[in-house]
């Protein structure tokens, strides 16, 4: 079973952090949405849509004529999704029953917690129509390092607890910039590929989805033996302090295709 490292987080503390990550993030998974041409009478499928804003923006844009579906292993946060053109499934993508023929699907920041995130993708294939887009967002935490010197001794080590966490549950905190080459090996053909460097200030809101973050993750990242009580401390007060600065991680999105002809699109 692949171990979702947020899996013991508190259910109003998750809803707060997956608010962050809306907050840090749906302007650039928008933008990137938007490139596709998505539009009414499509059918989209969010996987893994946290607390629901992307799968709400989907359901808004392709209207009562399309379809807005989400595939999630907990449905905590996605109570209002009751009318069409919206519809949730509680379970694992892998295993879903599902028909085929979407004319979009997206995720983010889902593969990363997958050891066998290769699998997921095969899959997706299998659910495209053909010419149908895939626009998945996934974070490089090996990017992260702390840039002000008096914060840098203590957040670089948290990062590296960060990353050593990953390692040790056999996840690669790194997933990110080895995303383009897994969907090319897989068969896509990727249309764009870009990568962003969350470079910001504490109290921005990255910076406080990362400080959050690591309030959940505490015991794990001690667990590590990279960090300590007092270097997570430091690190969640400067993630909330503006004079401070960091590279938190970076997020590399890319939009990929199924080329006609080589998917099957009914489920597998």
């Amino acid at each position: 079973m692949d171990p979702y490292i947020f899996k013991a987080n508190a259910a109003d503390h998750e809803l707060y952090r997956l608010r962050l990550v809306e907050e840090a993030l749906d302007e650039s998974t928008t933008a990137l949405l938007k490139k596709t041409g998505v539009s009414a009478g499509w059918t989209c499928l969010e996987v893994g849509p946290g607390a629901g804003s992307i799968l709400r923006w989907l359901g808004q844009k392709v209207g009562r004529d399309g379809a807005a579906v989400a595939v999630d292993k907990k449905l905590t946060y996605l109570s209002e999704f009751v009318s069409l053109p919206y519809r949730v499934i509680e379970g694992d993508i892998r295993d879903v029953s599902l028909e085929g023929g979407f004319d979009l699907i997206h995720a983010r920041y889902v593969l990363i917690h997958n050891q066998n995130s290769i699998d997921i993708i095969h899959r997706l294939r299998s659910l495209l129509k053909p010419g149908g887009y895939l626009v998945l967002e996934e974070p490089d935490f090996e990017a992260s390092e702390w840039v002000d010197e008096y914060h840098s001794v203590p957040g670089n080590r948290v990062n590296a607890a960060m990353c050593a966490m990953f390692t040790n549950l056999g996840l690669d905190p790194g997933y990110g910039k080895r995303l383009p080459l897994a969907l090319s090996q897989s068969g896509f053909k990727l249309e764009m590929t870009d990568a962003a460097t969350h470079l910001a200030p504490g109290s921005s809101p990255v910076a406080r989805l990362m400080a959050e973050s690591a309030v959940a993750l505490r015991s794990k990242y001690i667990a590590t033996g990279k960090a300590e009580d007092a270097d997570i401390d430091t690190y969640v007060n400067a993630a909330r302090n503006p004079a401070s600065w960091a590279i938190y991680y970076s997020t590399v999105a890319v939009i990929a295709r199924a080329a006609a002809g080589e998917n099957p699109s009914s489920d597998s």
